[in-house]
């Protein structure tokens, strides 16, 4: 049900038009540059922003949680002197809005100019409405990758507001970021987790499963991010003058998207069973590809990852999948070495070619080293210094190498930390001596 609706005056601040347009491109530049930690702060301050803008008196998000049902406010501004929800305040919506509940989880926007619009069937939503203390109301459903999860509620409680279609509109619209934003946070914190689970996993042979969930939980979400980052496109680039610049950072969010997609298909990719696939391979593509896969783990931990690569390298023939499992093993390692250790978080990523017939890959860390008893047994089966540790991670790595034909090894670094290198033959001289 939408209330019929007069044509408003334009919307002031102070008796200064306030230009929406702006605003809007301000509210989706703002966030593309926030981190994930940052959105909540950020929504609740573009709460604040668009309730002044638009001369209303508070704005709330809601959520629905999917085990039970129970609505809860997640963000929330109102004026100085007026109410608003807690929160995370629970509220049963078959005890208080079940009209409204299963408008806004149909997708439908509900306008509510004064009580007197809320349909018969709808009186326990009067009631509530009237509880607590709204005049006119306004209900956008919030989704997130595509599934309706909740609302954003912009209303007034000292007087009641006809609501324009043009004001709808620039509300759903503002409801459209807010969804983005919590997508762009929500798939940031999974590939945290995830990635948290994947460190945890001492055998490269088993990651195929945890790969396959990353995969799986990431795909839909990122093309919802491409989805939605072109629809904002489409709806900003005809308004103000500052929008080439929005329209710039949106197009780079839908290619890193486009690139996430591809990455995770890659991670899903490497550790498929199958049979080997030899082909020729970049190594400077697979050290960026690896670096990718990784960065989120580093930023979290504080590692400062960098890599050195020459721009032309000779290629290698060999087994993709197997060589990324074989950099991906020794970074992880490399990652909890320094992050076992009190001085400075370091990896580094290098390769190098001396001549054109082989490829050398250090992954150089600052952490404790390598005891000198530990070298000689490093890469044997089975042996391992973590406590719940199989022993077969560098073992494998090691059987990947040589069945390429190279050789693996590793040193201690001159001031801490170690170095672990594999060298591959270039496929030139592979296939010259084969």
């Amino acid at each position: 049900m939408v209330a019929a609706i007069a044509a408003p005056a334009e919307i002031t601040r102070n008796s200064e038009p306030v230009d929406f347009e702006k605003l809007l491109s301000d509210l989706s530049a703002a966030f593309i540059r926030v981190s994930a930690e940052e959105v909540d702060a950020e929504i609740e301050r573009w709460l604040q922003l668009i309730v002044l803008a638009m001369n209303i008196d508070r704005s709330t998000v809601v959520q629905v949680d999917p085990a039970d049902g129970i609505i809860y406010a997640t963000h929330q501004w109102a004026r100085e002197g007026l109410d608003a929800p807690d929160r995370g305040r629970r509220v049963n919506p078959t005890g208080s809005f079940p009209w409204l509940t299963a408008r806004i989880l149909s997708g439908e926007i509900t306008v509510i100019s004064r009580l007197g619009d809320i349909p018969p069937e709808a009186s326990k939503d009067r009631d509530s409405i009237r509880r607590y203390g709204n005049k006119s109301n306004v209900a956008i459903p919030l989704r997130v990758a595509g599934v309706v999860v909740g609302a954003v509620l912009f209303g007034t409680l000292l007087s009641e507001r006809a609501w324009s279609q043009k004001e709808i509109q620039r509300l759903k619209l503002v409801a459209e970021i807010f969804g983005n934003a919590l997508e762009r946070k929500r798939v940031e914190w999974e590939v945290r987790r995830l990635s948290a689970e994947l460190r945890q996993v001492s055998q490269v042979v088993t990651m195929g499963e945890l790969t396959a969930s990353l995969a799986h939980e990431l795909n839909q979400p990122l093309a919802a991010i491409r989805n939605n980052s072109q629809a904002a496109l489409s709806l900003l680039t005809a308004k103000s003058p500052d929008i080439n610049e929005i329209g710039v950072a949106l197009e780079d969010i839908v290619r890193d998207s486009i690139r996430a997609a591809d990455t995770v298909r890659n991670v899903r990719a490497l550790f498929q069973r199958g049979e080997t696939k030899m082909s020729s391979v970049d190594v400077k593509e697979l050290l960026l590809d690896v670096n990718r896969i990784v960065s989120a783990d580093a930023r979290m931990k504080s590692i400062s990852l960098s890599m050195r690569v020459p721009d032309s390298l000779p290629l290698v023939r060999g087994d993709k999948k197997h060589l990324t499992q074989v950099l991906l093993n020794l970074v992880l390692n490399a990652f909890e070495s320094v992050c076992e250790s009190d001085g400075p978080r370091e990896v580094g990523l290098i390769a190098s070619s001396k001549d054109l017939s082989r490829v050398q890959v250090s992954v150089r860390d600052s952490g404790k080293g390598i005891e000198d008893k530990i070298m000689p047994h490093l890469f044997e089966p089975f042996f391992t210094t973590k406590p719940e540790g199989m022993g077969m991670g560098l073992a494998i790595v090691k059987s990947i190498i040589e069945n390429h034909g190279g050789r693996l090894w590793a040193t201690q670094n001159a001031e801490r930390g170690a170095t672990l290198e594999f060298e591959l033959p270039a496929e030139s001289d592979r296939q010259s001596t084969a």
